[in-house]
């Protein structure tokens, strides 16, 4: 039986990571069926936030099958785009398989990078289908300092 769940590639959401001008989001939080629950965070002018990666998972922590994802609000003041990446499983504190966390696994990622020279606030919107056809959804509200 397999699981759906969201990994991420590092520590939180709104993590901003200024030496290397990333931020990375996506914390395990399951995403509902429409786009109105959302991600608030922020990233260095010409850095880039990553979202996932979003996997199938097994009990053992092996990946299933990749989630197929979509932008479907693209971004006003940049670039948002989805590819296959790797990184490390991320449930949260109390989850029944956190016993996977830090595992290495490759998934869908969602990329956002600011348009050159912009400051500011910019959003985008995309969706994540899983293979037994689970779609989450999720708003990312984008501060660029």
């Amino acid at each position: 039986m397999s699981r759906y769940f969201t990994i991420r590639m590092a520590a939180a959401i709104a993590v901003t990571l200024a030496s290397a001008g990333m931020a990375r989001a996506g914390g395990g939080e399951l995403l509902s069926s429409d786009a109105s629950e959302s991600v608030e965070t922020s990233v260095d002018a010409g850095g880039q936030v990553l979202l996932g990666p979003f996997s199938t998972t097994t009990h053992r922590c092996r990946k299933s099958s990749d989630a197929q994802g979509w932008i479907v609000d693209a971004p006003r003041h940049g670039r948002a785009y989805i590819k296959k990446s790797r990184g490390e499983i991320a449930y949260g504190e109390g989850e029944r398989y956190a016993y996977c966390n830090d595992r290495p696994l490759t998934g869908t990622v969602v990329h956002y990078k600011p348009a050159r020279g912009f400051t500011g606030d910019d959003t985008f919107a995309f969706v994540i289908r899983f293979r037994g056809g689970e779609v989450r959804a999720k708003r990312v509200n984008v501060h660029v300092e």
